[in-house]
């Protein structure tokens, strides 16, 4: 693994476009990152290793406000939505003309911690942020898209006064599923070819993504994302 402040690019060029960001990077953060730097040109990936994700959640911007190298060739912001976006461009303002991309494996309204605390009320507006400052949101789910938005407003209520409006009016439209990428076992993959080549099982081929080119990364391109 990787240890922190790791800055790590899938070529020699030092003219990355595509900034990858991942304060929490083990586990499915850290399998979406390492397919996106190994299949997308020119990216540079920051990460922090995965330990107390709360203080992730809370600090991680200003560390990558320190470590992420100044460049003209950045097009693209790509993170995770434990990375509070909106302290980072704050932070960072030359990051601000970049497309700024927020994925969400999971989010602080629908899985809050287990006793709810004022404090814990910033994880999910930290989410809520991070939304207004992306240009597009993207959930590994229909369900998790839709859990979010649906939340937005019960947890702005828990504000005791002053609470803003049109917030879900304001993000629903950045936002967009795009499943996690499956790679498939070599001997599972084979079969999928096999089965594709001999013409069995057509309808159900046709509805088994190819791995990686099909649906992920070319997703990922197509849905201009980055």
């Amino acid at each position: 693994m990787m240890d922190d402040h790791t800055c790590n690019m899938n070529n020699e060029s030092m003219n990355s476009e595509v900034l990858l960001v991942e304060p929490f990077y083990g586990g499915s953060h850290k399998q979406l990152m390492d397919l996106l730097n190994s299949e997308i040109e020119k990216t540079e990936l920051y990460t922090m290793s995965p330990k107390k994700w709360h203080w992730r959640a809370r600090t991680s911007a200003l560390y990558f406000s320190r470590k992420i190298k100044q460049s003209e060739s950045f097009k693209v912001l790509f993170a995770s939505s434990v990375l509070n976006l909106a302290e980072l461009i704050a932070l960072r303002p030359d990051l601000e003309r970049l497309r700024k991309v927020l994925y969400f494996h999971e989010n602080q309204l629908e899985y809050p911690v287990q006793k709810q605390l004022d404090r814990d009320f910033q994880y999910g507006y930290n989410q809520i942020l991070s939304c207004l400052v992306a240009d597009v949101i993207c959930f590994n789910s229909e369900y998790n898209m839709k859990s979010f938005l649906s939340n937005i407003v019960h947890h702005m209520n828990i504000m005791p006064d002053y609470r803003p409006k049109s917030l879900v009016e304001e993000i629903k439209p950045k936002c967009r599923v795009l499943y996690y990428p499956i790679l498939y076992p070599t001997d599972i993959q084979r079969e999928i070819e096999i089965s594709q080549g001999q013409g069995m099982c057509t309808e159900q081929a046709e509805e088994t993504p190819d791995p990686v080119s099909d649906t992920h990364c070319d997703n990922i391109r197509d849905t201009h994302c980055v």
